[in-house]
């Protein structure tokens, strides 16, 4: 297996097991999937968890945004979507300078608002929090609805293995939040990769300037390089500038596409 197919690998178990996380009314899988919630990078800050913290900073400038990569869900999630987009036409990705100006303003904002004391507005843009409102918003009725069809099921076979519980539907205000993120983020994703990653996100901008410092780190040997291109029309980060054989690692997220599609 390659490095390619291994983060996919590993991205997909972790999104269907935080997915679970917020799906979850059993207690079931937060007893066994429950760390993955604690290694969330915004969450482990708030709480002041030290440890979590340095870990993944340590993480990050060894091998750069593996966060972003295999931990955050909303960043698998934009990947799924750019998989789709993919799919409608290939090599379809191009260098493009980074908006910094947009990158550093979000985060200035981010920031501006967590210490003004509006949380609620600052998570509209934090990561771990907008992926939990769509999961637990716009999936979480639909998962008790299931739970409840099968429970009606059993007991006409006289079987208790499923249980009906409340359907919790979180209110108008809530879902269309909800369905704006992901239509937001999807529509993004589709259209352009990692945009929200690398332009919105406060966490990718931060984690991006630890990653200019990398110890590994991804590199285009100009002297084996036929200049095809292929790197950089499937950089979903728009990061490889062919032309010059520069590598904008503030904006990698460690996806190995790139080194999937060189032919060298």
């Amino acid at each position: 297996m390659n490095l390619r197919k291994l983060r996919t690998a590993v991205a997909a178990v972790v999104l269907v097991a935080i997915t679970l996380l917020f799906l979850d009314f059993t207690g079931t899988a937060h007893r066994f999937l429950g760390w993955l919630a604690k290694i969330q990078l915004l969450p482990a800050l708030l709480a002041l968890n030290v440890g979590v913290v340095a870990l993944l900073v340590v993480l990050t400038l060894l091998f750069g945004r593996l966060y972003c990569s295999v931990i955050c869900p909303l960043g698998i999630l934009q990947d799924l979507f750019g998989r789709m987009g993919r799919k409608a036409k290939k090599n379809r990705y191009g260098f493009s300078k980074a908006k910094n100006l947009l990158r550093y303003g979000f985060l200035a904002l981010f920031v501006v608002l967590m210490v003004a004391g509006v949380g609620q507005v600052a998570a509209l843009i934090a990561p771990y929090s907008a992926f939990g409102r769509i999961a637990s918003t716009l999936l979480a009725p639909v998962w008790q609805l299931l739970n409840n069809g099968l429970a009606w099921v059993a007991t006409r076979v006289d079987s208790y293995a499923f249980y009906s519980v409340e359907v919790w539907w979180k209110g108008a205000v809530l879902t269309v939040v909800a369905v704006v993120t992901l239509l937001v983020v999807g529509v993004l994703a589709w259209r352009n990769g990692r945009t929200w990653c690398n332009t919105v996100c406060p966490v990718g901008t931060v984690l991006g300037l630890l990653s200019r410092f990398s110890w590994l780190r991804p590199a285009i040997d100009t002297e084996k390089c036929n200049g095809c291109g292929l790197c950089a029309r499937n950089c979903k980060a728009a990061c490889i500038n062919q032309k010059t054989h520069e590598i904008d690692l503030s904006r990698c997220v460690v996806c190995f596409d790139c080194i999937d599609k060189c032919t060298r």
